[in-house]
């Protein structure tokens, strides 16, 4: 049986625990041709989910809560980082004092930017210093952060710790990382794994086994992380770099296995949110993922 399943954008070291099952022949195994895709829409894998254009999708949790999106189950956690934004240090200290920041952001506008003028609402008053929404100035600019940065952005919003930051450090960039956690608000930035509901009532046996070998390859790679680089350097036909191989080593104890339907496991997620006039979706809403 050909599947496909979405990314939420360009393939990178967050996907081991699927390329893992790919490269290693298990879900051919199990009778399953798994085909990993890289949308051109930061969205565009939970509307093909839901339409049946795929079968399935991977994306933060964050877009669980920020629409509504009817007939999306989800099916476990399979990776989780800190997350945040990516400030230059110099913009930083330029906000504190009054002063307004320009942050590239790979979506904008709604919820999405919403939550990032919390963050940094939260973080200047940690410091002590006065904040007002207007000092933020939030664009589209795709997920290159580091290049967005690079080419003159204050900041990078929706960054992932093992991947930007890691990153930043290594090219000894003067930024600090601003995570949810830091500032009490609810941790978002993982990858969620994704049916729907269609494709869930008529293939539950096809799905328990996806997810099933989601898990196997999380395990895999948290496990050895040199097998881990390894599929990664074979799947991705590139060459080894330091940069990559710092990104690996830092994603992989990341890695969750098994992974399982857990609508607990976000619902802080969403009742925060809910509770700042942040999410989109209601109670039943969020529960109607998980049923």
């Amino acid at each position: 049986m050909k599947l496909q399943l979405s990314l939420e954008w360009f393939l990178n070291p967050d996907h081991l625990p699927l390329i893992a099952g790919i490269e290693r022949g298990w879900y051919r195994d199990a009778g399953l041709d798994l085909e990993l895709l890289a949308p051109d829409d930061h969205y565009d894998g939970l509307a093909a989910t839901v339409s049946g254009e795929v079968a399935f999708a991977c994306n933060e949790p964050l877009h669980m809560i920020d629409a509504h999106r009817p007939g999306l189950k989800a099916l476990g956690c399979f990776f989780e980082t800190d997350g945040g934004i990516l400030l230059q240090r110099e913009a930083g200290q330029r906000l504190l004092a009054g002063g307004a920041v320009r942050l590239a952001s790979p979506v904008a506008g709604g919820v999405t930017d919403a939550i990032a003028v919390e963050i940094l609402s939260r973080w200047c008053a940690t410091q002590g210093a006065r904040f007002d929404a207007g000092q933020v100035r939030i664009e589209e600019a795709g997920f290159e952060h580091l290049a967005n940065l690079r080419a003159g952005f204050d900041g990078a919003w929706l960054c992932f710790a093992n991947f930007e930051g890691v990153e930043a450090r290594l090219e000894g960039m003067d930024t600090q990382f601003i995570a949810t956690h830091e500032v009490g608000l609810q941790n978002f930035s993982a990858l969620e794994l994704f049916t729907s509901d269609a494709f869930l009532s008529e293939h539950l046996a096809v799905v328990d086994t996806v997810t099933r070998l989601v898990g196997e390859g999380a395990r895999l790679c948290r496990d050895d992380p040199a097998e881990a680089a390894a599929l990664w350097y074979r799947y991705s036909r590139t060459e080894p770099t330091p940069l990559m191989d710092a990104i690996i080593a830092d994603t992989c104890p990341r890695l969750v296995s098994p992974v399982r339907r857990d609508a607990a496991r976000w619902h802080g997620m969403w009742a925060q949110f809910d509770r700042l006039g942040l999410s989109q979706v209601d109670a039943a809403g969020y529960a109607a993922l998980y049923a």
